[in-house]
């Protein structure tokens, strides 16, 4: 508790509501704007490639059912439901297939939480919305769900048992709340309306999947109740008692507030595989090592070895059904670093056609996952948060060979970027899933100037079915 109590006489709650109050366009720094921007087409995409998934359809069938205000799109359909429920509904799409953007120190995904909520407020406005302020909302967002989420403690958080939807109500409810232009006590409010619904657990089923649906619904109500006036604590961040970081963390670090609250200090992370993101840098890896030794192939394989951080391990191994044995559902496989390996040995690449039922439960797959070894790398768990996303990986050969390559940041890292066609390929192959591909180009086109749109509702009417 000593991290928490040195933070303890700064009214931390105050000081992020000034700031969402305060934010301008012109305070995001250059090294934040494109990689948020790419998360904002990247993330769009996402949601029409959900919203053609079972898990989604489930969701957007659920909210259809109860008829409420016809105030936002439901993304994919021609569905409108009231903006918290339609909000959810996409965010729902958006983490369908972890295919979502990640952030790092704090370890959130928090695209699929602003950009939806952004969108669906967006389109409720009496008044246009513009690019700027909607890149403005979204960037509040992230940064106030990265500022808390690496208070409660980032990776240690993780690695304590939490998990990592628990700051993730706040990217929602500073997105909302921003664009609702809510005044500072407003803004106190909401946070400690967020924080009495901060929650979620983590596992290998779509339970997983929906954390971020409720993050948004509960920050959508905590911005819309605080307006409302609705009573709430003004101190709900930094209480000794009952207060969210002392109550959620057995490691906070509260100081990180204000000292680094408003330097966006934190990296933005894209997916190139549909996976959570601590397996992207074994399977890149190894996807790696196979391209620069074509003759190996999985009979020749005895074992892989790949060393990596404890948390990889903790994700993958201790999730039930997330490790080498009963992976039966794609949701399982998602989560097991095995099976994406082993689907990328089997298959030589690791994307959608991966994860249907009959793919997961192949017996040779089945097989090979239980060749995959991980082992604690104390090394990597000592560098800074923002670069626990690389391995050194071993395949031991049959012949008695090893083949043996390192890799610091897998395809879609800070320093290892999606390229502006890999993005377009990217966006366009998962929107059309959803829309056509024409109005799919025309959809990239509008996202790619965002920042120049001057009522941002136009861009819902091309999310539409």
């Amino acid at each position: 508790m000593r991290a928490l109590r040195s933070g303890m006489g700064k009214p931390l709650t105050a000081m992020i509501a000034r700031f969402i109050r305060g934010l301008k366009y012109s305070d995001l720094p250059a090294r934040i704007r494109d990689p948020l921007g790419q998360s904002i087409i990247d993330t769009i995409g996402c949601g029409l490639l959900g919203s053609t998934t079972p898990y989604s359809k489930l969701v957007t069938g659920y909210v259809g059912s109860w008829q409420s205000a016809g105030e936002a799109t439901v993304w994919g359909t021609q569905i409108k439901a009231s903006a918290p429920f339609a909000a959810m509904a996409n965010s729902a799409a958006c983490h369908a297939w972890d295919f979502d953007d990640t952030v790092l120190p704090a370890i959130l995904h928090p695209g699929s939480v602003a950009v939806p909520t952004a969108i669906a407020i967006a389109e409720r406005s009496a008044r246009p919305v513009n690019g700027k302020d909607l890149v403005t909302a979204m960037a509040a967002g992230y940064e106030v769900g990265n500022i808390i989420g690496t208070a409660l403690g980032g990776k240690k958080f993780a690695a304590d048992g939490f998990y990592v939807s628990v700051p993730t109500i706040f990217v929602a409810m500073a997105t909302a709340a921003k664009l609702m232009r809510l005044d500072e006590e407003q803004l106190a409010r909401a946070l400690g309306l967020a924080a009495t619904q901060a929650a979620g657990l983590y596992s290998a089923t779509l339970a997983k999947r929906f954390n971020s649906p409720k993050a948004v619904l509960g920050g959508i109500f905590a911005a819309d109740l605080a307006m409302r006036g609705l009573e709430a604590s003004n101190d709900a961040i930094e209480a000794e008692y009952s207060g969210l970081l002392g109550t959620f963390s057995r490691s906070p670090a509260a100081d990180v507030i204000p000292r680094d609250l408003g330097k966006f200090k934190f990296e933005i992370y894209h997916k190139f595989y549909p996976c959570i993101r601590s397996n992207h840098p074994t399977v890149d890896n190894v996807r790696l090592m196979l391209e620069e030794n074509p003759d190996v192939t999985a009979a020749a394989i005895d074992r892989i070895v790949s060393h990596v951080d404890q948390l990889t391990i903790d994700y993958t191994f201790k999730t039930t059904s997330g490790g080498a044995q009963g992976v039966k559902t794609p949701g399982n496989a998602l989560i097991s670093l095995p099976y994406c390996v082993a689907a990328m040995v089997m298959d030589r690449e690791l994307t959608l056609r991966q994860f249907t039922p009959a793919q997961v439960r192949r017996p040779a797959v089945q097989k090979f996952m239980r060749k995959i070894e991980l082992v604690a790398d104390r090394s990597i768990d000592r560098l800074p948060p923002t670069q626990r996303y690389r391995c050194r990986t071993e395949i031991h050969l049959k012949s008695g060979r090893v083949i043996r390559r390192s890799l610091a940041g897998p395809k879609g890292d800070p320093n290892n970027r999606l390229t502006q066609e890999e993005m377009h390929g990217k966006f366009v192959f998962n929107a059309a899933h959803a829309i056509s591909e024409t109005r799919a180009t025309r959809l990239f086109a509008a996202l790619a100037t965002l920042d120049k749109s001057r009522n941002c509702a136009a861009i819902a009417r091309l999310l539409r079915k």
